[in-house]
């Protein structure tokens, strides 16, 4: 039989339909070729293994990865519970605000770190609360008191929140939901791209929900 007689598709076909013939003939194997990236010809086994070490080469990336990202995420939960921990044992606002701006520049590698409130309070630090209108004039595009912002900023909004000298290009503004006293834990970087938004910011969130608490009992 002429190779140009053979149907390419009714061989498919009975391939799938007998996925063992392979295995009962395996002389046959030996004897397929296959062309080779290099130009030469493989065996099927051989491209077989090819195919074999490049998925698991490919799995092990993906699983170095993974790991790392474990590593990383423990590192963040072991510095977020000692600072929960920390501000559990603070006794007043001062405390709690110098605590969370100490560690996060500390521990957590941020070049800036401010909290700020967006309401009167007589037990809040000097200097720490803003006026609501300008915050939203200057900051509104980017913060709101649900959601966690994370990406670039300008030399303005840096400067509002961080002070005139820090020249902020990135952060992570994050809502303080607090009726009686509303406010943001503001994070910046010298660098872009650190505050991304693939970033995860669950520990984030949980910080914000911890000082709301705080910031309750220390009001009363």
């Amino acid at each position: 039989m002429s190779k140009s007689s053979i149907d390419p598709k009714k061989v498919e076909e009975f391939l799938i339909l007998n996925p063992d013939f392979l295995t009962t003939n395996s002389h046959i194997l030996n004897a397929l070729e296959i062309a080779h990236e290099t130009g030469g010809a493989v065996s099927l086994i051989q491209k077989q293994v090819e195919v074999l070490r490049k998925n698991y080469d490919s799995t092990s990336k993906n699983l170095i990865k993974l790991i790392r990202i474990a590593e990383e995420n423990e590192k963040i939960f072991e510095k977020t519970k000692t600072l929960i921990l920390d501000l559990i044992l603070c006794k007043s606002f001062t405390d709690i605000v110098s605590k969370t701006e100490e560690t996060f520049l500390k521990e957590f590698n941020s070049d800036f770190c401010k909290l700020i409130f967006f309401k009167k309070n007589n037990n809040l630090p000097k200097g720490r609360v803003v006026d609501p209108k300008e915050a939203h004039s200057i900051i509104g595009k980017k913060y709101n008191a649900n959601d966690i912002f994370c990406g670039p900023m300008d030399e303005k909004e840096s400067s509002f929140i961080f002070g005139k000298s820090a020249k902020a290009k990135d952060c992570a503004l994050v809502p303080i939901k607090n009726s009686e006293c509303p406010g943001m834990l503001a994070l910046g970087s010298k660098e872009g791209l650190k505050y991304s938004k693939e970033n995860d910011t669950l520990f984030l969130e949980f910080v914000s929900e911890s000082l709301s608490r705080l910031i309750d009992r220390n009001m009363t």
